[in-house]
């Protein structure tokens, strides 16, 4: 039998966690609490209990969010099948980026630059009184939790990693968007130009696909979970590392390089993670959106 006062708990801290101001925005400061809300409700699959606790909630006007703010960011990616990671034999670069492996990607969209102070600000009114000069900037400081949160409440989800992988080189077999290492200062700012600070977003060259940033200026979370092994066993359709049931801690996935990076750092295949808890003055995020009914929003 169900234990009906532990479910009325469990439904009333779901109601608190979930709960907003006027303006939209999660009334709790703990973004882990609010993921954890969320996917409690999305894996009961129950429609009725999914509209009334989230679209009535944090989603509440999320398709205006995204519309008015995020829409006029987002490039579609029209290539969709790439040879993802290293070829074996050849990784002198950093574990897990073998064996290369063909992925096929379902329609998607992806922000053009990372996500600013300024569309933070919209998030959290702390972000509102920071100086007209930094509001270029990437957002900073943010862990993973609060970006995948982030992305859900602007009808997005953070990039997977293949996609993010896609999108920085736009398909090509070069270690970098381009060719030759002496053009990466066209399209990066790292160690070698950067002065060791962040600099505002799309004042490099973008790549192919018209997205600046993917090389350098600041680490950039991504949905999956760190596996070094994955690539072995990844799927070829929309491949994703996901989190075991009760290990939301474990690493996620970051990648780009930042203005700290040597060259070697900022190479598209590159990989790297962080705790989800982690953050940082050189770690950011940007947004993307699947262009399917696959669904979006953090695991």
């Amino acid at each position: 039998m169900i234990d009906v006062a532990r479910y009325r708990d469990a439904l009333a801290e779901t109601r608190a966690a979930l709960a907003v101001d006027r303006s939209g925005r999660p009334r709790c400061r703990n973004a882990r609490v609010v993921l954890g809300a969320v996917r409690r409700v999305q894996q009961t699959r129950d429609a009725e209990l999914v509209d009334g606790l989230l679209s009535a909630t944090l989603l509440r006007e999320s398709h205006e969010r995204y519309a008015e703010h995020i829409a006029p960011l987002m490039r579609p990616v029209e290539r969709l099948e790439f040879c993802m990671g290293t070829v074996s034999g050849s990784e002198g670069h950093f574990c897990g980026e073998t064996p290369q492996h063909t992925v096929k990607l379902s329609p998607f969209a992806i922000a053009e630059v990372p996500v600013t102070n300024a569309l933070y600000a919209l998030f959290d009114p702390r972000y509102r009184d920071i100086p007209r000069r930094d509001r270029r900037m990437p957002v900073v400081d943010v862990t993973w939790f609060d970006s995948a949160l982030f992305a859900l409440w602007a009808g997005c989800r953070l990039p997977t990693e293949a996609e993010w992988e896609l999108a920085c080189g736009a398909g090509s077999a070069d270690e970098w968007c381009y060719a030759a290492e002496r053009e990466l200062p066209r399209y990066a700012w790292y160690s070698e130009n950067a002065g060791g600070r962040v600099h505002e977003v799309a004042t490099r060259e973008p790549n192919p696909l018209g997205l600046f940033d993917l090389h350098g200026n600041v680490w950039e979370w991504c949905e999956d979970v760190y596996d070094q092994d994955f690539y072995a066993s990844s799927p070829t359709v929309d491949p994703i590392a996901r989190s075991a049931p009760g290990a939301e801690t474990a690493d996620r996935v970051c990648r780009g390089g930042c203005m700290y990076s040597f060259a070697e750092m900022c190479r598209t295949r590159y990989r790297f993670h962080e705790p989800p808890e982690f953050w940082a003055s050189d770690l950011g995020f940007r947004l993307a959106r699947s262009l399917d009914p696959r669904p979006t929003g953090g695991d």
